[in-house]
C-alpha cells in the first residue's frame, strides 16, 4: 500500500494497521507501526514533531530496551559514583536484583505504565518502610531513563504507597541503664571484654552503632572529653567495612566525666590487649607464610628417601648375594678338607654391612606419608590466601587500635554479637528481676522491656538530655543529625511536654511582674467575672 504524509497502511492477521515516519533531532528518521487508525497515527506524528520543536523528544525505540538493561546500567553508575556509600549500593543491589528484575525485568521501560508500578507495589507486602524503600529504588531508575532519553515521564513518580505508623520510641531511665551496666558486666564476662562499659556509653552519647564500632583509641581525647566521629564500620554484605558518618558530617560529641574515668581504665587495659592480638596475628600469618618453605622441603625429603630408598634397596641385594656367595665357596672349602677362616672372615664384613644398612620396611613408610603430607600441605596452601588476606586485614584492623573488639574474631564488634551474647540476656534479666520485685512487694509488675536494641539507647540519650534541658540545635548536633528539623521529627514526642512547660514558665514570669505592669491585673471591659475566675478576685 502506498506511504501518505509519512503514514503507511500494512495488513496484519487481525486486520490493517498503519506504520508512521517521523524525523530525529539529528535529522534521521525513526518509524513506529501497530496504530488502529490513520488519525491514531498521524497525532503520533504531530505530537513528535512538538517534541522535537520544543527540545523533549525522546525516541520511542530507545524505550524498547527492557527495564533489566538500564536497571544494570543505573548499579553501574550508583557503584562508579564516589558519592555512593558501599552499604547503600549493597542495599539498593539486593533491591534491585531481588524485587524490581525478576518482577519488572522484562518490561520495556517505555512500556511500563502507572499501573504496573501500583501492581508491584500491592506484590511487595511486607513493613512500609521497607516497601517505600522498594519504590525509591525503582524511581531512580527511571530517573536515570529520562536523563538518558529513554522515557520522558517517570511511572514511578507520586504513586500511592502504604503510610509509615510510626511507633512510640522507648526510653530508658538512668536507673535501667545503670542496672543493664551492671548485668552486662556479669554476662558471659562481659566486664573482662569492656562490653558493660557499652551500654552507659550509648546512652550518654548517643553514638549509631555504626559509629560506635568504628571508634579509635586515637578518637577520644580525655582531657578535653571529647569522641571525634569520623569513622564508621558497617557490615556490607556480611563483612565489617569501612566507611565515613552519616551524611559524610563529621563531628566532636562531648563525654560526662563519668565516662572520662570508665574509658580511661578501659584504655590501658584495650592497649594491653592489643599488644597480645598483634602478636598472635603476626605469629601465625608467619606460620602460614612458612608452609611453602616447607612444602619445598617435604617435596625434596621425599626425592631424597625414594634415592636413599632404592640406594639401600641395591646394597641389599648386593651383600645378599655376596653373602650366599660366600657361604657356598665355605661349604665347598669345608667338602675339600680346605681351611674356611678367611671365607668366614669376609663373610662377617659383609653381615656387619648388612645389618649396618637402614631398615628397609622404616624407608618405605617413610617415603609412603610423603605423599600425604604434600596433599596435606598443598591444601593448607590453596586456603593460604584467603587466611593471610584475613590475618593482614585483622592485624591492620588492629594497628587502628579499635576501642571495642569482637571476643572471637578480634577485629570490629558487631552489633548482632553484642545484642544476642549481652544485651539480651541482661534485658532478660532485667525484666525477671523487676518481676520478682514487684511480686515481693504485691504490686503490679512493670510491663517488661523484652527485646532491646543498642539503637533504642541512642533514643534514650536524646530523653535524657532533653529532660535536663538540652536545646534543639545542641541535641542535633550531638545526634549527628543533617538539620534540627529531622531531630524534631524524630523526636517530636519528647518535646510534648515542654509545650505544658513552657506555659507554666509564661504563667510564672507574668504572675511575678508588679502591680503596675502586670497586664493580667487591669480591669477591661472584657474581664472575666471574678467569681467565675479566682485569677481575678482581688481586681478592684
Amino acid at each position: 500500500m502506498a506511504s501518505k504524509n509519512g503514514i503507511q497502511p500494512y495488513d496484519t492477521k487481525k486486520g490493517v494497521r498503519y506504520k508512521v515516519r517521523y524525523w530525529k533531532p539529528g535529522g534521521t528518521q525513526g518509524s513506529k507501526g501497530g496504530f488502529l487508525t490513520r488519525s491514531a497515527a498521524k497525532a503520533f506524528q504531530l505530537e513528535m514533531e512538538v517534541k522535537r520543536a520544543q527540545g523533549t523528544f525522546v525516541d520511542p525505540a530507545q524505550g524498547r530496551v527492557t527495564l533489566a538493561s538500564v536497571a544494570e546500567e543505573w548499579l553501574i553508575s550508583r557503584e562508579t559514583d564516589p558519592a555512593t556509600k558501599r552499604s547503600t549500593f549493597s542495599r539498593v543491589r539486593g533491591v534491585v536484583r531481588k524485587r524490581i528484575i525478576p518482577d519488572l525485568g522484562d518490561h520495556r521501560i517505555g512500556a511500563v505504565t502507572r499501573g504496573d508500578v501500583h501492581e508491584w507495589i500491592r506484590s511487595l507486602g511486607g513493613e512500609a518502610e521497607t516497601v517505600r524503600k522498594h519504590v525509591s529504588v525503582l524511581r531512580g531508575i527511571f530517573e536515570y531513563a529520562i536523563e538518558h532519553n529513554r522515557i520522558h515521564t517517570n511511572p514511578a513518580a507520586k504513586v500511592k504507597q502504604p503510610r509509615i505508623v510510626k511507633r512510640p520510641k522507648r526510653y530508658l531511665t538512668d536507673d535501667q541503664v545503670a542496672a543493664l551496666y551492671d548485668i552486662v558486666g556479669r554476662t558471659n564476662d562481659g566486664a573482662e571484654h569492656g562490653y558493660d562499659l557499652i551500654v552507659p556509653f550509648l546512652a550518654y552519647t548517643g553514638l549509631r552503632w555504626s559509629e560506635l564500632a568504628g571508634l579509635r583509641i586515637r578518637d577520644i581525647d580525655l582531657k578535653g572529653r571529647r569522641l571525634t566521629i569520623e569513622h564508621t564500620v558497617v557490615l556490607v554484605d556480611g563483612v565489617p567495612t569501612e566507611g565515613v558518618p552519616k551524611s559524610y558530617a563529621v563531628r566532636n560529641v562531648p563525654i560526662p566525666g563519668f565516662l572520662v574515668d570508665l574509658l580511661r581504665v578501659h584504655v590501658v587495659r584495650r592497649r594491653e590487649e592489643l599488644a597480645v592480638d598483634g602478636a598472635r596475628l603476626k605469629n601465625q600469618l608467619a606460620l602460614l607464610d612458612a608452609k611453602s618453605t616447607e612444602l619445598e622441603r617435604v617435596r625434596e625429603r621425599g626425592v631424597l628417601l625414594s634415592a636413599r630408598l632404592a640406594e639401600v634397596r641395591g646394597k641389599v641385594t648386593t651383600l645378599t648375594d655376596r653373602i650366599a656367595g660366600l657361604e657356598a665357596d665355605r661349604e665347598a672349602r669345608r667338602a675339600a678338607g680346605m681351611p674356611t677362616e678367611p671365607v668366614e672372615a669376609r663373610i662377617a664384613v659383609a653381615t656387619k654391612t648388612l645389618s649396618n644398612l637402614p631398615r628397609i620396611e622404616g624407608l618405605e613408610l617413610n617415603v609412603e606419608r610423603i605423599p600425604a603430607r604434600i596433599a596435606s600441605l598443598e591444601k593448607q596452601l590453596a586456603k593460604a590466601p584467603r587466611q593471610a588476606e584475613i590475618l593482614r586485614d585483622a592485624i591492620r584492623v588492629l594497628e587502628q587500635e579499635p576501642l571495642f573488639v569482637g571476643v572471637r574474631t578480634r577485629t570490629w564488634l558487631r552489633n548482632a554479637s553484642f545484642r544476642r551474647g549481652w544485651l539480651t540476656p541482661a534485658v532478660a534479666e532485667l525484666d525477671a528481676l523487676a518481676a520478682k520485685t514487684a511480686a515481693e512487694r504485691d504490686e503490679i509488675p512493670p510491663k517488661p522491656l523484652g527485646d532491646v536494641r543498642p539503637h533504642e539507647l541512642r533514643h534514650s540519650y536524646a530523653s535524657l538530655a532533653i529532660s535536663e534541658g538540652a536545646n534543639v540545635k545542641a541535641l542535633q548536633r550531638a545526634l549527628g543529625h543533617e538539620k534540627a528539623s529531622v531531630t524534631l521529627d524524630v523526636y517530636a514526642d519528647l518535646f510534648e511536654d515542654d509545650l505544658d512547660d513552657v506555659a507554666i514558665r509564661l504563667d510564672n514570669r507574668v504572675r511575678a511582674m508588679s502591680e503596675d505592669t502586670d497586664f493580667s491585673r487591669r480591669v477591661s471591659k472584657t474581664c472575666p467575672n471574678p467569681d467565675d475566675d479566682p485569677l481575678w478576685r482581688d481586681v478592684a
